[in-house]
């Protein structure tokens, strides 16, 4: 807590429920906007994030998710299983500039925070089963070395095979990464891009095509809006949560390729 203090945050309320109903009570900054807010347990920062509104509206999002509030729906959970057995407190800081000394906190510092903090509530500091997804993509490409070393060697021996053995061209290589479907992925039919991909897509509202098969496509839109920590987000509505259940499941992997800004490919890595 002695981190945050330093930032200037306070502690202005908590959150409460009663036969699981959420509900929260806040003092301070509640009817003003501009204001970054954490909530914090046990003195761990355990989700981080602004808004342009008022204090009270935001965390009402919480309260009172909406369906393609995919975020706000898994926070309310986390939230409601952690009052259990421990309060969440919620601490704020007023965002604007004071005196000419910077305590305006863009996007980019609140995902520096969410990082730092090691927030693991927030969508960007979800661990993507990194060890087993690195060590997969480490064991491709070896495997694709090594073929390519098999057939280099042969041709090396028996030149008079060049014509024969057939080399394909390299294909294009596009930019991916593997994700792990949450639940409400899969019960709502979206996803959130990881920031350091959002450039790999088109702006807010626009269309956006979802392969998700060799003769199959899913269009979708994006929402740069949607969230509050300002990633993108894939709205592909219920043809894309029936291509979730019928090839994965909640925590299983889902390798996404981007093609180019307006068209990125879904693939199943297990079920």
């Amino acid at each position: 807590m002695e981190i945050l203090s330093k930032l200037g945050f306070k502690k202005v309320g908590e959150w409460k429920k009663q036969e699981n109903n959420l509900f929260f009570e806040v003092g301070d900054f509640k009817k003003e906007n501009k204001i970054v807010y954490a909530f914090v347990v046990n003195s761990y920062v355990k989700f981080i994030a602004s808004t342009d509104d008022v204090l009270e509206f935001a965390l009402n999002c919480y309260v009172s998710p909406k369906d393609f509030e995919a975020e706000e729906v898994q926070v309310k959970e986390l939230i409601l299983k952690t009052l259990d057995n421990s309060p969440v407190d919620i601490y704020a800081l007023k965002n604007t500039k004071f005196f000419g000394f910077k305590t305006r906190y863009e996007k980019q510092d609140i995902i520096k925070f969410i990082k730092e903090f090691n927030a693991e509530w927030n969508e960007e500091n979800v661990v993507d089963r990194m060890k087993k997804i690195v060590q997969k993509d480490r064991v491709a490409v070896k495997k694709d070395q090594e073929e390519k070393a098999k057939i280099e060697e042969i041709i090396e021996e028996k030149p008079e095979l060049k014509e024969v053995i057939k080399v394909e061209k390299p294909k294009k290589e596009y930019q991916s990464y593997i994700f792990i479907l949450g639940k409400s992925y899969m019960d709502r039919g979206f996803f959130n891009l990881k920031t350091a991909y959002s450039d790999c897509v088109g702006d807010d509202k626009e269309e956006i095509t979802i392969v998700v098969g060799e003769k199959e496509n899913i269009q979708g839109r994006i929402s740069r809006t949607a969230n509050s920590s300002g990633t993108p987000r894939i709205i592909g509505n219920k043809p894309l949560k029936l291509w979730f259940a019928k090839n994965s499941e909640v925590n299983g992997e889902i390798k996404i390729t981007f093609i180019n800004r307006k068209r990125i490919k879904l693939e199943a890595i297990s079920k």
